[in-house]
């Protein structure tokens, strides 16, 4: 083989490469969470009471460190932070955190919407993903 035929062959195969790269990158990603069903399901869960958890003032039935795990996973995926970005973590049930504070409003809006507004038969529920899209602070226009 000559110098010019692999020259070529390697320039095409670079340019398949980049291309395919290119594409993967323009795909919109599967934004579908595993665990921002499980908020949804302790915010609006009929039964009130808790028998995990301490401070527990807007989820619902929480009777287990699983229950209470998957909503927080729900949490965490949702808004793309850990534990201490709502938690002093000495102390989980501590309120001194704003951005604690700001979930339990967070939630009643949720709560609020999926309880008002989305009660038809083939309406999905909002959840915390539905705006946040995996970051603290929700981009409200796509950025160009």
């Amino acid at each position: 083989m000559n110098k010019t035929a692999v020259f070529y062959g390697v320039l095409v195969t670079i340019i398949v490469i980049a291309l395919i790269i290119s594409s993967d990158l323009n795909k919109t990603p599967d934004l579908k969470p595993v665990f921002a069903d499980s908020v949804t399901a302790q915010i609006l869960s009929p039964d009130t009471s808790n028998t995990y958890g301490d401070n527990l003032k807007v989820l619902h039935g929480i009777h287990s460190r699983a229950q209470l795990l998957n909503v927080m996973r729900g949490f965490t995926e949702a808004l793309g932070v850990k534990c201490e970005f709502c938690h002093n973590t000495d102390n989980f049930a501590s309120d001194e955190k704003i951005q604690k504070r700001t979930a339990r409003e967070m939630i009643h809006m949720v709560a609020n919407i999926d309880e008002n507004y989305l009660d038809g038969p083939r309406m999905e529920k909002v959840t915390c993903f539905t705006c946040h899209r995996g970051q603290s602070i929700p981009k409200l226009v796509v950025e160009r």
